[in-house]
């Protein structure tokens, strides 16, 4: 039976809160917060690595709990509407998986550099392995604080439109990109490269349709059009990026006429600031509509439109927590294989400029060779109870921007998934799984590992 509409309601308010004199801060009074979810894994994040954590989790025999602060599973896949997947080849398991059944559904377009997918469709896969496996996952809850006793993670606080709650688990898993909830945690962590803590500039994906026949071949000479144009009709237009190798980038999807554009580029901000975040959404909007200007003047591009923009700013780069391990550009520079590995790259050093004109080398495109993530990365120092999957993994800012790609961080995912729930199972802590038999158990499951002989 439905309330009577006129019957008043009030939210219960167990705690107070006040201004204090200088209006710098709020005091808040002692509150008791209620347990949303009692978990064996809990996931922070639904992101590429999380979801691979949750069903890997889930798979092992885990009670498993995922939420997201999106409204959709994927992160940057589907909210960021990024595209193509870069280095999924030979990761195995549960990536694999991921990739056949979108080719099996029609929602896939091979290619050797830029293999694409359907994004609606990979929402809505994603969703149904979720279920398939029996993750119990949220949307719209997003983890605001860790809960922390004896420096061991207990699980994390959320705060959502049904107010503030905690999810407790025996192991969490941080896959929200950014590191949060390790380093709400305490965890140390790196923020930007080290000779002025810049980090990458920001994207702002999106599609266009109308695309007929059109196969761009290079970028710069892309580029080169671009300029042209503005030059020809003596636009008020300037681009947001050099004549570079990564933008701007056309990347034909399975849907016919259809291709996500990679060149906005928002420079100088930190994507842990939701007012730079928040800047940096405004201007790449500006940076589409000019783009959108351009792009049908470029033959093959003529009825070209706009269909949409991603609902979330594509960041590069923030936190690189500290772990037991931290991969260098050295490390990629050997190619470098570990006993412990989890996965394995082979994704360059792909470095968007952080400060175009300001003369600092970046490392782009420094020569490397594939390359193992050994599982101590995913452990950050000090904490137990804890592990992060994704970009926010120990390394240096050259390193990060290898193995900071969706299929490298979705083989993250699967390994951290699966330690979490071997570690429930011996009522053990993550770091006191032996990595080498960590290894061969996910190597057991089919995922891909490098050659044995180790530098």
């Amino acid at each position: 039976m439905n309330p009577s509409p006129n019957v008043l309601r009030r939210e219960e308010s167990p705690h107070r809160i006040r201004v204090d004199s200088s209006r710098t801060h709020v005091a808040e009074a002692p509150r008791r917060t209620p347990v949303a979810a009692d978990a064996d894994v809990l996931v922070v994040g639904g992101g590429p690595s999380g979801v691979a954590a949750a069903l890997s989790a889930a798979r092992g025999g885990a009670r498993t709990v995922l939420i997201e602060r999106h409204g959709l599973l994927g992160g940057m896949w589907t909210a960021g509407l990024v595209n193509p997947i870069f280095d999924f080849r030979k990761k195995g398991w549960i990536v694999a998986e991921l990739i056949d059944r979108l080719e099996s559904s029609g929602a896939w377009r091979p290619h050797p550099r830029r293999a694409t997918f359907n994004v609606e469709a990979m929402v809505r896969l994603l969703e149904a392995m979720m279920i398939e496996a029996g993750v119990s996952f949220q949307y719209h809850v997003p983890g605001v604080d860790a809960i922390v006793e004896s420096g061991v993670v207990r699980g994390v606080i959320a705060e959502s439109k049904a107010g503030r709650e905690a999810f407790l688990a025996k192991v969490v898993i941080d896959c929200t990109g950014d590191g949060d909830v390790a380093a709400r945690a305490g965890a140390p962590y790196e923020l930007g490269r080290p000779q002025d803590g810049l980090m990458q500039p920001m994207t702002l994906m999106f599609e266009i349709e109308g695309v007929g026949d059109y196969e761009q071949q290079k970028t710069a000479d892309t580029y080169d059009q671009l300029i042209e144009i503005i030059r020809r009709q003596q636009l008020d237009i300037e681009l947001p990026f050099g004549r570079v190798n990564y933008a701007p980038a056309i990347i034909l999807m399975p849907q016919p006429g259809r291709a996500a554009v990679q060149a906005t580029h928002v420079y100088r901000l930190n994507g842990i600031d939701p007012r730079a975040v928040t800047r940096g959404m405004v201007e790449a909007r500006k940076q589409v509509a000019d783009l959108m200007r351009l792009l049908p003047h470029i033959p093959g591009l003529e009825n070209v439109r706009l269909s949409r923009t991603a609902a979330a700013l594509g960041v590069r780069e923030t936190r690189r927590i500290c772990g037991r391990y931290r991969l260098t550009l050295e490390d990629l520079k050997v190619g470098r294989r570990f006993d412990d590995a989890v996965t394995f790259c082979t994704f360059g050093v792909d470095i968007h400029e952080p400060a175009p004109g300001a003369g600092v080398p970046t490392g782009h495109g420094a020569r490397i060779r594939p390359y193992e993530i050994p599982y101590r990365c995913l452990l950050p120092t000090g904490l137990g109870g804890i592990l992060v999957a994704g970009r926010c993994i120990s390394g240096s800012h050259e390193a990060h921007a290898s193995y900071r790609v969706t299929g490298t961080c979705m083989g993250m995912g699967q390994a951290a998934g699966f330690a979490a729930a071997w570690a429930v199972s011996e009522n053990a802590t993550p770091s006191e799984l032996p990595g080498p038999e960590l290894r061969q158990r996910l190597a057991e499951r089919g995922v891909g590992f490098l050659g044995e002989n180790r530098p």
